[in-house]
């Protein structure tokens, strides 16, 4: 996959890439289970109530949670509520209401076995139907 490096970031993060947009040369969200699986960051796809629809395999690892145990849960309750803050639920659900969304973010997870600085992508996905629409979460560092 190739990203452009954005100039913007701290010069000590300069050798970690970073989107500047979500226009890959490998669409992300056009991916099947495996592509995700394939990818060297996490991914996290929810819908527009914040159920987790998709959780790849590298998100699995760093935060140390089997798919089969969030998928279908809510991101924000239930799996990762240290999220439900304004800074990551809030642009949530700004762009759920506005069906519009591209943000990233430096985010820590606090999680049982350890705590997580990242970066964090939110990209809307616009669907035929609202219903249909998604929510991908880029998680990286």
């Amino acid at each position: 996959m190739r990203m452009a490096l954005d100039a913007s970031w701290p010069d000590d993060r300069a050798d970690v890439l970073r989107p500047r947009s979500f226009e890959f040369d490998i669409r992300v969200t056009d991916l099947d289970e495996n592509g995700l699986d394939a990818q060297p960051f996490g991914i996290i796809r929810l819908d527009r109530e914040g159920t987790i629809l998709s959780y790849n395999l590298y998100e699995e690892k760093e935060a140390r949670r089997k798919r089969q145990d969030v998928v279908g849960r809510n991101f924000f309750t239930e799996v990762a509520p240290c999220t439900k803050v304004k800074a990551f639920h809030g642009r949530f659900r700004d762009g759920v209401k506005r069906r519009e969304l591209e943000a990233t973010f430096g985010f820590v997870f606090c999680l049982r076995h350890v705590t997580r600085n990242v970066d964090v992508s939110l990209f809307y996905k616009r669907a035929e139907s609202e219903d249909k629409d998604s929510i991908w979460v880029f998680i990286r560092g």
